[in-house]
């Protein structure tokens, strides 16, 4: 969702926002719209973001606006290099927001795309790096420990390429936890839901039951499959 050349410069088609002024859209989902922005501030201070926003026809939903809340509590707990940072989470004219970091790059997923209809395999350099960096963004938030003390084990869930930003400084940022769980949270899916994508989760998710670490090792495994093999496993 991160993607482009990081620009912001002012155009006819931005949009105020609070103190956001907000570019081109960046991605959509099921839950929230992502665009570029910029927070302007006194003195001249701006900062360039991703702004995440509730799409208007849940605003009313309190499942919805606690799984948004809740993304944004857990999202901005963690301080990893390899984690997008959250800046901002508030609600203006109604609608709930999440400012974060702008990761200027691309996400795996175009990497695997370009690379499948080449027929090459990534540079082995470039994949261990990835997979290196994935890996301890990972076991950070599965044995991150809370101000109080508390381990918190926190699961992202939906470890798949779309979600893996690769910056054009090389490094890589895992973004989205939106369905990522802590441990003092039930870990499991309510019946007959299913959150996640099917091609990179782990057997227990599939079905529905409890998950914990292993589930999002289980899903690098295969994220590290293709960018190994330049194919999908499933």
């Amino acid at each position: 969702m991160h993607e482009g050349q990081d620009s912001f410069t002012d155009s006819p088609d931005s949009e105020e926002f609070g103190p956001y002024l907000v570019y081109e859209r960046l991605g959509i989902g099921g839950m929230a719209t992502v665009h570029r922005a910029k927070k302007r501030g006194i003195a001249g201070f701006e900062r360039g973001v991703a702004l995440k926003r509730m799409l208007p026809h849940l605003t009313q939903d309190a499942e919805f606006i606690g799984s948004f809340v809740h993304e944004a509590k857990l999202a901005s707990s963690l301080v990893h290099p390899n984690i997008a940072h959250i800046y901002d989470f508030g609600q203006i004219n109604n609608v709930y927001y999440i400012a974060m970091e702008h990761v200027d790059g691309f996400n795996v997923r175009k990497l695997l795309r370009y690379s499948q209809q080449q027929k090459v395999v990534p540079p082995l350099g470039v994949v261990l790096s990835i997979l290196c960096e994935l890996c301890e963004a990972l076991e950070y938030a599965h044995t991150f420990v809370d101000e109080s003390g508390q381990a918190q084990g926190i699961v992202h869930r939906d470890v798949s390429p779309s979600n893996l930003i690769v910056a054009r400084t090389g490094h890589l940022k895992v973004i989205d936890f939106g369905i990522a769980k802590a441990r003092s949270q039930p870990l499991h899916t309510e019946a007959g839901r299913v959150k996640g994508k099917f091609g990179y989760m782990s057997p227990e998710a599939v079905m529905g039951r409890p998950v914990g670490p292993a589930s999002d090792v289980f899903s690098a495994g295969i994220v590290a499959h293709e960018l190994l093999t330049a194919r999908p496993l499933f």
